[in-house]
């Protein structure tokens, strides 16, 4: 494992993005959990926009913005109403939501917002702030649905492998999660080829059990030493022969939480969401965190390694 171009490393505290919405009150239910666990403050941010869109000679004065914006932070706080004795601060912000957001977190434990999962035609104008964060922050980001409880626990953190080669950040968070949640960790990855490769492999269940097994195989030396630098963590290995977007939701009803990697395209490189990630924003049935290809999470105090590597 390489532990190089480690980003600045992150305080406790958490960032929690909220428009008075439903589901921005389920992210600062989820950030106020989370903060328990890390013994971080939770900061909640409204960022009133640069523009509103508007219909003929009807413009909206700065003033009703900032009024508006206020509104939608206490009716969140109203919403949540109880926040078990976390530290709480809010802001007000100005400018592009995504932007603000993401520079408003870039030291955070990770920044929290609500998934948002209007049809497309809502989202013409204002775009997927979810999506847009969670494409850009050098942070994990948490996606929190609309139907997500905070009474619901099922004790378990699901992590999903596409490229072995690109997983290291991955697993890094996903065992910390685990580690600090005391939950289980389910590592799941599914495979399948392109349609006309996948219908030969499929047609002969010698060849099929030979590719799965393949991949378990893979699943089992990629996460050895994570296993031994985390024993304390349950650790359960799943290969599914799948489209890995319909697995990772489809196992995502038994989970607290869906952890998976955004990958780096491009050089230099950019901020970029693959239809896996897309797709488990808007269907996962747990919140997902999505976690930058080049990152190091929050260790414990303790002198970790793994396959001779420091991970500290």
């Amino acid at each position: 494992m390489s532990h190089t171009n480690r980003p600045t490393r992150r305080t406790r505290d958490l960032v929690v993005g909220v428009d008075g919405t439903p589901a921005s009150a389920n992210a600062l239910r989820y950030a106020v959990k989370e903060a328990a666990l890390s013994g971080g403050n939770v900061e909640v941010v409204h960022v009133i926009p640069d523009y509103a869109p508007i219909a003929g000679m009807y413009p909206i004065a700065p003033a009703e913005l900032v009024e508006a914006g206020r509104a939608a932070l206490e009716t969140t706080l109203r919403e949540v109403g109880s926040t078990s004795g976390a530290t709480l601060a809010t802001k007000l912000e100005r400018g592009a939501v995504v932007k603000t957001l993401v520079t408003a977190g870039e030291h955070a434990l990770e920044i929290v917002v609500g998934s948002d999962r209007r049809p497309v035609t809502s989202r013409l104008l204002t775009g997927n702030v979810s999506t847009g964060v969670a494409a850009s922050a050098a942070v994990p980001v948490v996606s929190v649905p609309e139907t997500w409880s905070a009474d619901r626990e099922t004790g378990t953190v699901l992590v999903g492998v596409k490229r072995p080669d690109q997983s290291e950040a991955l697993l890094a968070e996903g065992f910390e999660v685990a580690r600090r949640r005391g939950s289980r960790l389910v590592v799941l990855r599914a495979w399948r080829f392109p349609s006309a490769y996948d219908d030969i492999i499929v047609s002969d269940p010698a060849t099929l059990a030979e590719w799965g097994d393949r991949a378990r195989s893979e699943l089992e030396d990629l996460v050895a030493p994570w296993r031994h630098s985390y024993p304390d963590v349950e650790v359960e290995l799943r290969c599914v022969h799948d489209h890995p977007a319909q697995a990772l939701v489809h196992a995502s009803v038994d989970a607290d939480e869906l952890v998976i990697a955004r990958k780096a395209h491009g050089f230099p490189a950019a901020a970029h969401l693959g239809s896996t990630a897309r797709t488990t924003l808007l269907y996962a049935h747990c919140p997902v965190r999505v976690v930058p290809a080049v990152h190091v999470p929050v260790l414990p105090d303790l002198d970790l390694e793994a396959a001779g590597s420091a991970l500290k």
